[in-house]
């Protein structure tokens, strides 16, 4: 899942500015915590990414202590038999910048039942004074394994009491359920041909205690090619207004559509 992250994000909205079409404050509200769930999708897919790429990289049967980058992983117990394990990522107080050029402070920990491969892993993370790119990460976060046909992997990914605060002081809080199945990549050692059907639903609410509901109203194409979603539609609903974010046709590209109620709006994505 590394590779499918975007470094940044920018959201806006365009629309005729004149005083008769002038955005109605709802709308406002809705854009901003549509950005923040797009936000949090990519800060905490990242930690799937992290978290992933130290395992499959074979480092639970390594020294108790390596290195991967500028962060320090440390594993107990050190074997391939011993079953849990308590792994801890720590990429220091002053900014580890990662090869996707993330730069990432504090520590995530996490204890796994498996190896991640295996139908029926569950990995649990936690953090700990967690920052990457100036956000910090809050939250009980897990992945699990399902298992796979035709060996198409299946992962689901849960947060619970998750947080998120931006480097301006504002925060948003996540609770969602996300399921990745694989689609296409299963038969070829490359990742670069890897896609996968993302489904689920995230509640997400901001310290002015706003809310938004969002949940899959088609699958959400993902190509690890490309940065962003390139098709699917999301539904979202804040305070009476029902919408939909759309993600277009399949051109890998950084545009999508919010709607609500008749009125459109256009998306730059990460």
């Amino acid at each position: 899942m590394a590779t499918i992250l975007s470094a940044s994000m920018f959201y806006s909205c365009s629309k005729d500015d004149s005083p008769d079409n002038a955005t109605p404050p709802e709308d406002l509200t809705a854009q901003e915590l549509t950005a923040a769930r797009i936000q949090s999708d990519l800060v905490f897919d990242d930690v799937s990414s992290e978290v992933l790429q130290v395992t499959l990289n074979g480092t639970t049967g390594a020294a108790s202590t390596t290195s991967a980058a500028c962060a320090t992983v440390t594993i107990s117990p050190q074997d391939l038999t011993t079953w849990p394990k308590t792994i801890t990522i720590d990429y220091g107080s002053t900014g580890c910048v990662g090869i996707n050029g993330w730069v990432r402070k504090g520590k995530i920990s996490y204890t796994l039942t498996k190896l991640p491969r295996e139908t029926g892993a569950v990995v649990n993370v936690s953090f700990d004074n967690y920052f990457v790119n100036g956000y910090k990460l809050e939250g009980s976060y897990s992945i699990t394994n399902n298992g796979s046909t035709d060996a198409n992997l299946n992962i689901t990914t849960r947060l619970v009491n998750g947080k998120i605060t931006y480097p301006d002081g504002k925060w948003y809080t996540r609770t969602s359920t996300i399921n990745w199945q694989q689609v296409a990549g299963s038969a070829t050692a490359s990742v670069l041909d890897d896609e996968f059907n993302v489904t689920g639903e995230a509640v997400i609410k901001s310290s002015a205690n706003n809310e938004l509901i969002t949940s899959s109203k088609t699958p959400l194409l993902r190509k690890v090619t490309c940065g962003n979603f390139v098709s699917g539609q999301l539904n979202v609903a804040y305070n009476g207004i029902a919408g939909v974010l759309d993600f277009g046709g399949g051109t890998c590209d950084k545009k999508a559509t919010l709607s609500l109620g008749a009125r459109n709006y256009e998306v730059t994505l990460p």
